[in-house]
């Protein structure tokens, strides 16, 4: 086995699978990258069992044949090599893989492809379509919210809901919630449909998709695994086996309290207040009097820090906790100029949401200060 291919080109394929393989693993074989060569095209995977990714492209010279390569070695050799120049990597008779560039000249070891692990059969699926941009967006707009390491397993990842009328994601770590919603979908769903997808999914799905394209993908949803087709990349993940709260009953009523912010001069003062906030727990005041936002903070050596924001407020005087990061994570995954901070008591959870886009809603639980 043996091919040819241009460094860029080798090294986007191999970048893409890195995301599903582990630098470390018991499986030395789950280190390695499967490589597949047929008809003159080269297919290459990467799996943790729990994650795959797949790709294909097209080679200048090549015979065929399939074996596993040390993806990161291989990835940092590419990234090494000159660019727009030609890489060849030919298997031996002892199935060392001999990778040369110019006069530069590598020898890798190999592992045997039988014993690479396939992915479970994804079985019955739900097909559907939407804009690679906007699938982006859904993730990257509430994958912030997400818990990391919660004994509440079914929390370390994103809820995806299907329903007629919307596709929608959730997160929530059990302190905070976001949630983004596509409308108008045209999708044929008898019924509500809910998968969890697991958080390192989510992570490196989000890294695949461009921003800037609106070309639809394919997405394909089984009981057990979440399928998404981008071009010639293939991405499967396994879904977390559990249910998902009822996030709609996390969601307050509209508050009675609504303040119209700047939502960068916000973003601003939060981040000079932080710099004085406890380390260990985040934790600041928000106070309301006669036109003026002001945001407190003190840490364990007595050191305070105040700010102030004007804002159109007429109300009775208002004080209510927050952890300072989990408001900062909201605010600045908003896109537009301006929000609106909904408030109702000191006890109950605010709301931010953007003015502009109603698609997107931030709830943050207060602290006792």
């Amino acid at each position: 086995m043996k091919l040819t291919q241009t460094r860029e080109t080798l090294l986007e394929s191999l970048q893409a699978t890195l995301g599903a393989i582990e630098k470390r693993h018991t499986s030395p074989i789950l280190e390695n990258v499967l490589v597949r060569i047929e008809n003159s095209q080269v297919f290459w995977r990467g799996t943790d069992l729990e994650l795959e990714i797949a790709t294909s492209s097209q080679l200048i010279d090549c015979v065929d044949g399939e074996v596993t390569l040390p993806a990161r070695k291989l990835a940092d050799i590419c990234k090494a090599l000159p660019a727009e120049s030609l890489v060849a990597i030919d298997i031996d008779a002892n199935n060392r893989a001999l990778v040369t560039c110019g006069r530069s000249r590598f020898e890798l070891a190999t592992l045997p492809a039988a014993e690479f692990p396939e992915l479970d059969d994804l079985g019955a699926t739900y097909q559907f379509e939407l804009p690679e941009n906007r699938l982006k967006n859904l993730l990257d707009s509430t994958a912030f919210a997400m818990a990391n390491q919660d004994v509440r397993y079914y929390l370390n990842g994103m809820l995806l809901e299907l329903t007629a009328e919307h596709i929608r994601t959730v997160s929530t770590d059990g302190h905070r919630l976001s949630l983004s919603t596509h409308c108008d979908t045209g999708l044929e769903v008898a019924e509500s449909q809910q998968v969890i997808i697991p958080r390192k999914g989510v992570l490196e799905l989000s890294k695949l998709l461009r921003a800037d394209c609106q070309v639809p993908v394919a997405v394909q949803i089984s009981q057990n695994h979440l399928r998404v087709q981008i071009d010639q990349l293939r991405f499967t993940t396994k879904l977390v086996d559990g249910r998902y709260p009822d996030y709609q009953a996390a969601v307050p009523a509209q508050g009675h309290i609504q303040l119209d912010v700047d939502r960068k001069d916000f973003r601003n003062m939060l981040q000079r207040v932080a710099i004085l906030s406890n380390e260990k727990f985040r934790g600041v005041r928000l106070s309301l009097s006669e036109n003026t936002l002001r945001v407190q903070s003190t840490n364990p050596e007595q050191e305070t820090a105040t700010d102030e924001l004007d804002v159109n407020y007429q109300g009775d005087e208002f004080s209510i906790g927050f952890n300072i990061n989990y408001v900062l994570d909201a605010v600045s995954h908003l896109s537009n100029d301006n929000m609106v901070l909904q408030l109702n008591s000191p006890e109950s959870s605010a709301l931010i949401t953007d003015p502009q886009d109603d698609t997107v809603c931030n709830v943050i639980m207060p602290i006792r200060l």
